[in-house]
């Protein structure tokens, strides 16, 4: 990886892992319900934070019911422009190239997954049975990022809820995915008139035919840092995503471009911008063990000034199991 910033140069070779086990279980009842539980342990977690969600679910021909710590039904169900690599929607790209400003991928800043700070705060989410290709989701929750049993206290985002919808069906050899997504919370009691609440909307597309996956999304949002109690910091902003992905025979490659542009710090005029070009392959080594690598260039400009601009190669072998 190599970057170039104002306040200095650095260059050099790192290693870096990430992986998550996930345990779960189904029951199929006398009456055809299905009840399971799932529970990710962070495999490589450097803080106290072992667990990486968990939850209860209930499914039958009337839908799912979850209960737990996971995504709200607009991230789960958006689609994005396709990258077979490292990723440059959702991504950890900073890791490589450092943001030198204070907006990340809670905002369209560098996602159109629509997060906003909620970080699989604890929530329940419902799907509708797909019919016609359609299928509609709605999540309720309480407070963003309270990974306790206490009692709801009103001091960060609260009373959120999350709508989401997707389209998947095939049309000849064509396949369609369509997905729209929407956030919402109440602002933290306390902030006054210099807190926002936290709002969001995403839409994605992906046509996919003969081997080729043309796709891409974008996404508004609004809101504050730290549960809407960083009133200095602002998610206003948007962000978009478009790609161009080609599978044939256990390969695979695609080409990635994401833009995305926050108010950032509130007492700055001006925004933060954020663009990255990613070209990505992969090949399936066999049942669950994939090789890929990504190039990519990356330029974070922050409203005050400071910039950083630099290119990574990223190379890796992925397990699943």
């Amino acid at each position: 990886m190599d970057n170039d910033t104002n306040t200095g140069d650095f260059t050099g070779f790192d290693v870096k892992t990430d992986g998550t086990l996930v345990f779960g279980g189904e029951l199929i009842l006398d009456n055809g319900l299905a009840v399971g539980m799932e529970v990710g342990l962070d495999a490589m977690s450097s803080g106290s934070d072992q667990i990486d969600g968990s939850m209860l679910y209930l499914e039958s021909s009337a839908g799912r019911l979850e209960v737990g710590q996971t995504d709200s039904v607009a991230a789960i169900m958006h689609y994005a422009a396709p990258d077979v690599g490292f990723g440059i929607n959702d991504s950890d790209i900073s890791d490589w190239v450092v943001n030198l400003t204070g907006a990340d991928a809670d905002s369209a800043f560098q996602s159109t997954y629509l997060y906003l700070g909620e970080d699989q705060a604890s929530k329940i989410n419902y799907y509708t049975p797909r019919f016609s290709g359609f299928q509609f989701g709605f999540s309720y929750i309480p407070e963003f990022e309270r990974d306790s049993n206490i009692q709801p206290s009103g001091d960060i985002y609260r009373d959120g809820f999350s709508l989401g919808a997707n389209f998947v069906q095939e049309f000849g050899d064509v396949e369609v995915a369509l997905a729209a997504g929407y956030l919402f919370a109440d602002k933290p009691d306390g902030v006054g008139a210099a807190g926002d609440d936290a709002q969001g909307y995403s839409f994605g597309a992906n046509l996919t035919y003969a081997g080729f996956t043309v796709g891409g999304s974008y996404a508004n949002t609004q809101g504050n840092p730290g549960g809407g109690t960083d009133t200095a910091t602002s998610f206003d902003g948007d962000g978009f995503d478009i790609g161009v992905a080609y599978a044939f025979g256990d390969a695979s490659v695609s080409l990635s471009y994401y833009q995305g542009s926050v108010e950032d710090s509130v007492a700055t005029a001006g925004d933060s911008d954020h663009n990255t070009v990613m070209l990505s392959g992969a090949y399936d080594l066999g049942p669950g063990v994939t090789a890929l690598g990504s190039i990519f260039r990356t330029e974070f400009e922050s409203d005050s000034g400071a910039d950083n601009e630099g290119w990574a190669v990223v190379t890796g072998i992925t397990l699943s199991f």
